[in-house]
């Protein structure tokens, strides 16, 4: 059985003899992303099916948007000089030279004291350098009465003027949104090249678990959280608490994967063996044992031959806030660009939230409007099991290593997992049911 001694470092405890000094946030990241990382390559696909992918390579367009000068709008092309001054009290009279929708052939010119009728999106005649919006103007016969004076090439689009012949679409490592989507196939890509999903293996362990004694919830959260970032979970196991099962296990899904990640036995009792079972792997280098986060203080990571493996713990409030640290970054590194900004937002904090000096925390809150102020009720930072918390989470308070908390009334600002909700559906007491 592992034993403790008291020490008054901080984030040091003492393992079988052996001194383990849990690092700093800052410092785990930096190591981790200096020692591991995730060689993901590329695949082609359909240019519908490229949302939410990162784009393996630049992309610029081939062709100019619009390809033409084009109408913005329903109306009436003439020339600036013939309606300047118009009114409703003095309107400009026009002869109707034709009209001109978006796929006609024939566009015909705009002579002196002309109008040609034009849809959203047609040519723009010869001639004409203004549109002026078809409910100021009256047709009638051959004639065009003109309401209201606009200003030269008002309502036209000009050729390129969106994109034009080799302007930069979307970098290396961008997540493709449903605007990056619409330009692409607007400037002639029918395909597209996009970073392959990340291939991810999930290794819960446990006599526990594998005896079916306790549910096995953090692999769904794990799993789950995987997806929801865009990997893709290829391997999956339940290993019982031996050295030998446990890294024959990793030492098979790294074969096949990107990344591991594995839960439970990453702490200091009899029982937590994972870290020696990976160190029996070849190529195997500990990057940090341990990081002063709570909650998931004993979150460890190791490169097998570069690749990453991630030890979280088995309760899975501790494993989610693990992942989001740790999994995100690497992520980032292997596409080449900074993480996404995740909404804040901040207000009034409802009761004290303590902190342990030299230990980064994060709160489970929920952040509600009331009236015209909004409010951050915190949850709890105890109970790494309770999932309910993250069900009712809708926010996460981060407080620094060098402040031992929040006082009530503070002004804090939190990172939003879920919308901001209304204050009158939240317990005032932070407290979840019993």
């Amino acid at each position: 059985m592992a034993t403790y001694k008291n020490r008054l470092e901080i984030g040091k405890v003492w393992v079988t003899g052996k001194v383990l000094e849990f690092v700093g946030l800052a410092e785990a990241l930096e190591r981790l992303l200096r020692k591991a990382s995730m060689d993901i390559g590329g695949e082609t696909v359909r240019v519908q099916d490229a949302v939410g992918r990162h784009s393996f390579r630049d992309y610029a367009s081939k062709v100019d948007l619009p390809p033409y000068d084009r109408s913005a709008v329903d109306g009436v092309a003439a020339r600036f000089s013939d309606v300047a001054g118009a009114s409703e009290s003095s309107p400009a009279v026009l002869s109707l030279a034709g009209s001109v929708d978006v796929d006609s052939v024939e566009v015909p010119p705009v002579g002196r004291s002309e109008a040609v009728l034009v849809s959203t999106g047609a040519p723009i005649p010869n001639g004409a350098d203004v549109v002026i919006p078809i409910e100021y103007c009256l047709v009638k016969g051959e004639s065009v009465y003109v309401y209201r004076s606009y200003p030269r090439y008002a309502n036209i689009s000009f050729r390129g003027e969106d994109l034009r012949v080799g302007d930069l679409i979307v970098r290396r490592g961008t997540r493709l949104r449903p605007w990056h989507v619409a330009a692409l196939a607007a400037s002639g890509y029918d395909q597209v090249e996009v970073f392959r999903r990340p291939r991810v293996a999930v290794l819960n362990t446990g006599d526990e678990v594998l005896k079916g004694l306790v549910p096995n919830v953090t692999y769904y959260v794990v799993s789950s959280y995987v997806k929801e970032v865009g990997g893709e979970v290829v391997y999956w196991r339940v290993v019982r608490d031996d050295v030998g099962e446990i890294s024959e296990a990793l030492r098979e899904a790294l074969d096949v994967v990107d990344a591991v990640v594995v839960t439970g036995g990453t702490s200091v009792g009899a029982r937590d063996v994972v870290p020696e079972a990976v160190l029996r792997l070849e190529g195997s280098e500990e990057v940090f044992r341990g990081v002063r986060i709570r909650p998931g203080r004993t979150a460890s990571a190791y490169a097998v031959k570069g690749k990453p493996v991630l030890l979280v713990s088995g309760l899975p409030v501790a494993a989610y806030i693990s992942l989001d640290l740790f999994l995100v970054p690497l992520l980032s590194k292997a596409y080449g660009s900074p993480p996404e900004a995740r909404p804040k937002i901040s207000g009034r904090l409802t009761r004290r939230l303590p902190n342990e000096v030299g230990f980064r925390s994060f709160y489970r809150v929920v952040a509600c409007r009331d009236r015209d102020e909004v409010l951050v009720v915190p949850l709890r930072l105890t109970g790494s099991g309770i999932l309910s918390t993250l069900i009712r989470a809708n926010a996460i308070l981060e407080i620094p290593e060098d402040l031992e908390g929040y006082e009530e009334g503070s002004r804090v600002e939190v990172t939003l997992i879920n919308p901001l909700e209304d204050c009158s559906g939240v317990l005032t007491s932070g407290e979840p049911r019993s």
